[in-house]
């Protein structure tokens, strides 16, 4: 962590995690969530005490790993995707770490989140957007759409009722109803 007036370092937490694969923490309360291509999911608490910063480890989980695709949390519920069974969808609990469910094996090579509400927008690199309840219980898909010809790796971007998707040579915009 670095002081925002300065930039000098305020706090740091090694981890041999791995390659971070340009995954930001995501903040949940007075924690950041942390995962990296071979070391899992953390959650570290960082906090000011007696004039220095301490750094806690508050939970870990080994079981599921996330590489270039960043997860949404909706409440206390993390929606992301594994690198492991060659890419698979999970949800965690924010909370503790603990895996809630794990989808399907080799469901994509990558996919990007984002989310409206109770609702996520999760777009595979093949094009095949599946719009899903934000379900603690279990992947719960509403439906799906085919919205580029080409690869898309990029993030979705959701406005309101608006989507803009790039695939690799074009930028699309779809409305919801």
């Amino acid at each position: 962590g670095v002081a925002v007036e300065d930039g000098r370092i305020l706090w740091e937490f090694p981890w041999s995690g791995g390659r971070s694969g340009g995954i930001m923490p995501i903040p949940y309360g007075d924690r950041l969530i942390v995962s990296a291509s071979t070391g899992g999911v953390i959650a570290i608490s960082p906090r000011p005490r007696n004039g220095e910063w301490l750094v806690e480890k508050t939970w870990e989980n080994p079981a599921v790993e996330m590489y270039l695709s960043h997860p949404v949390l909706v409440g206390d519920t993390l929606f992301g995707f594994s690198r492991r069974a060659s890419g698979q969808l999970f949800a965690l609990d924010a909370r503790d770490g603990r895996v809630l469910w794990l989808g399907e094996p080799r469901f994509a090579t990558n996919v990007a989140f984002t989310k409206s509400g109770d609702l996520l927008f999760i777009l595979k690199d093949d094009a095949e957007l599946i719009v899903a309840r934000a379900n603690r219980l279990r992947f719960e898909p509403v439906k799906r759409y085919q919205v580029a010809d080409g690869a898309t790796w990029a993030q979705p971007i959701l406005s309101g009722r608006r989507l803009f998707v790039k695939d690799v040579s074009t930028l699309t915009l779809w409305t919801f109803d």
